[in-house]
């Protein structure tokens, strides 16, 4: 079975009905602008901030909701996941920083046809995982 990316026992994948549409990664160089009075400001590289993966999708019927709710449940281990790309590269641990669903074309029982969805993680670095 080939996959799309697995964050810890979740897996995206086209073949399990849990693809993404979308992913957008933003890595930062770590340089700001230090004021200077009466000139130019000075670059200097103080360390990269953390990286931020945005992913986006689409998912229909009962099975997008539980799709989401198994997602939920990682998010409230409240613990770091490992996220591994499709070609099977450790991308490190992350956490899952927001996870927002929109439901819509809603049926009498609740059961939302389609349900477009963001996931944003967040880097996670500590003493120990650099």
């Amino acid at each position: 079975m080939r996959q799309m990316m697995s964050l810890g026992g979740f897996v995206f994948s086209l073949s399990e009905g849990t693809p993404y549409e979308g992913l957008q990664r933003t890595s930062d160089g770590g340089w700001v602008a230090v004021a200077r009075y009466g000139q130019k400001p000075m670059s200097q590289n103080t360390g990269q901030q953390l990286e931020n993966i945005t992913v986006t999708g689409t998912w229909f019927q009962g099975d997008g909701m539980a799709n989401l709710n198994a997602l939920r449940a990682l998010q409230n281990q409240h613990a770091p996941l490992v996220l591994a790309d499709g070609y099977g590269n450790n991308l490190g641990q992350w956490t899952i920083k927001r996870l927002q669903e929109k439901q819509d074309k809603i049926i009498d029982d609740g059961t939302a046809f389609v349900l477009a969805f963001t996931i944003e993680l967040e880097e996670y670095a500590n003493d120990h995982h650099p």
